[in-house]
């Protein structure tokens, strides 16, 4: 289903990223309890997002750039965690795959520290642009997310495309420099709705699965 106008118009007054919208606008769906960990986290209340997601869960954590100060322990993704096997309730990794050049190697020890029955929620971008933290790697499908959940023993997996068509695709490409004019930025991206929404009138395939700003994933441990 395309972007509907009223989600349309509430992504016009945030200052984040067209990706890190549609990435919010799915976590506000979830629900969790119990212990979780956030990967990738950082010092910044719209990125870290955990703040969108509701329930009575406890939250720690993590980033290959550890915060003492911020409680934010080391991780490595790459390689074996130093964190207990079945810990977690849940773990949340957004926009983090793309840059671990072993991600395999992440979703087995994902899989290591959670419960049984513990849930995996998180994102990667698509049509977006090359963003190193220090590096970046790879751009997953819907296809390698439902193989490699189900090959990591994980099931319950559901996956999806974030996105509206190729105008708001060609618009988060071209963000970085129209947040500098807002205003004239926010008219691009209505345009750029518009234009998507028309499209799709004549078209039976969803355009947002032809031209993917992001995926947002989760599946649950078996």
């Amino acid at each position: 289903m395309s972007i509907n106008l009223i989600n349309s118009l509430k992504l016009l007054i945030t200052k984040n990223t067209l990706l890190r919208d549609l990435q919010i606008n799915e976590c506000i769906k979830f629900k969790v309890n119990g212990l979780s960990l956030e990967f990738g986290a950082i010092d910044r209340e719209n990125k870290t997002f955990s703040n969108f997601i509701r329930g009575q869960s406890k939250f720690e954590y993590s980033n290959i750039k550890p915060n003492k100060k911020l409680n934010i322990f080391y991780s490595d993704l790459t390689k074996k965690l130093k964190i207990k096997s079945n810990k977690y309730n849940n773990i949340l990794l957004f926009n983090v795959l793309e840059h671990l050049p072993e991600y395999r190697i992440a979703l087995s020890q994902i899989n290591r520290i959670l419960k049984k029955k513990g849930k995996i929620i998180g994102s990667t971008p698509f049509i977006y642009q090359i963003h190193g933290a220090p590096k970046d790697y790879f751009r997953f499908t819907k296809e390698f997310f439902e193989f490699e959940l189900k090959k990591q023993k994980f099931n319950n997996i559901k996956v999806q495309y974030l996105g509206n068509g190729p105008f708001t695709a060609c618009y988060s490409l071209i963000y970085p420099y129209l947040r500098f004019l807002p205003i004239f930025s926010h008219l691009v991206l209505l345009i750029c709705f518009m234009l998507d929404n028309i499209f799709q009138i004549f078209i039976k395939t969803d355009l947002k699965e032809i031209f993917p700003i992001g995926i947002f994933f989760n599946a649950q441990k078996k």
